[in-house]
């Protein structure tokens, strides 16, 4: 790099929803940076990390909600909206695509916005470690082979993980160093930089988790308070839902399923921050927080 520049540049991952954009996510990362699950919607906003190369380039990732097909509800329809906007500014999309589910018109529409981006769009054929399934699937997928490049791989087990950041970094423009030293790095959303929402999402997801099939997509999380007490940090959070059955939902026969929520996010918050955690789970009901939602 005779030049002293450096790459520079914005990935979006794109794809239908539990394609494993989020997997994907922490995959290329080498940690954890955004939240799992097996449900539909758990990315709900378009969040922005960073990784750095050993020249001193970032690449900015950005992790957008699953591609639905119709929806009616009004978060749903605000959550479709958000992609759209982050694949306009973007140097590479990455396309996503689960080889083990059989192809749906989310996909045909994640391919068709795909289409409108031209040579900007790398596919990642995901969830190829499940071989049963992906041999009954991968034929519906191979036409895309001609018109995109490709990449096939797990990003759960890390296959092609390797190839796939390559191939980014190539793709990426060349910069001038100051270019990225003026970038108001606060603006750059990643785990360390804002702890009331990296704790709410890791809650969330704990919630999701916990609660599977039992609780349709009412539920949010707000992080109140975290208190510094040396040896422990305290937590406040509140689990919001819309209606009295599903608050009962959430707590549990006699507090159980609240109290195994609380549990599993607080280990994983310990592991994270390397410090004890204190955390304090309540739940509220607000009918119109879904509204509120990405306001």
């Amino acid at each position: 790099m005779a030049t002293n520049k450096v790459k520079y540049g914005r990935v979006v991952l794109f794809g239908r929803p539990n394609t494993g954009k989020s997997t994907l996510l922490n995959a290329l990362l080498g940690h954890k940076g955004a939240i799992t699950s097996p449900q539909p919607q758990t990315t709900r906003k378009n969040r922005d990390y960073w990784i750095r190369s050993e020249e001193g380039g970032l690449m900015i990732i950005t992790d957008t909600p699953g591609v639905m097909g119709k929806v009616e509800d009004t978060l749903g329809k605000k959550i479709n909206l958000q992609p759209k906007g982050a694949m306009k500014s973007a140097q590479v999309v990455v396309g996503l695509y689960d080889l083990s589910r059989e192809k749906n018109d989310e996909d045909n529409k994640t391919t068709g916005e795909l289409r409108l981006l031209g040579d900007r769009v790398i596919l990642f054929f995901n969830k190829s470690d499940k071989s049963d399934k992906v041999e009954k699937h991968r034929h519906q997928f191979d036409y895309l082979r001609e018109e995109f490049e490709t990449i096939e791989g797990s990003a759960l087990q890390g296959r092609g993980i390797k190839e796939l950041l390559t191939r980014l970094w190539e793709r990426l423009p060349l910069v001038d160093p100051k270019t990225i030293a003026k970038m108001e790095l606060s603006e750059v959303q990643s785990p360390g930089e804002n702890a009331y929402e990296f704790v709410a999402e890791i809650i969330r997801e704990k919630a999701y988790l916990g609660l599977r099939e039992e609780l349709p997509y009412s539920v949010t999380v707000a992080v109140t308070r975290i208190t510094d007490k040396q040896k422990i940090l305290v937590i406040e959070a509140k689990l919001i839902t819309n209606q009295e059955r599903y608050k009962k939902m959430i707590i549990g026969k006699n507090g159980q399923k609240i109290k195994e929520i609380g549990a599993t996010a607080r280990k994983e918050l310990e592991v994270a921050s390397g410090r004890k955690i204190y955390l304090e789970l309540t739940v509220e009901i607000d009918r119109h927080w879904q509204e509120k939602e990405l306001v």
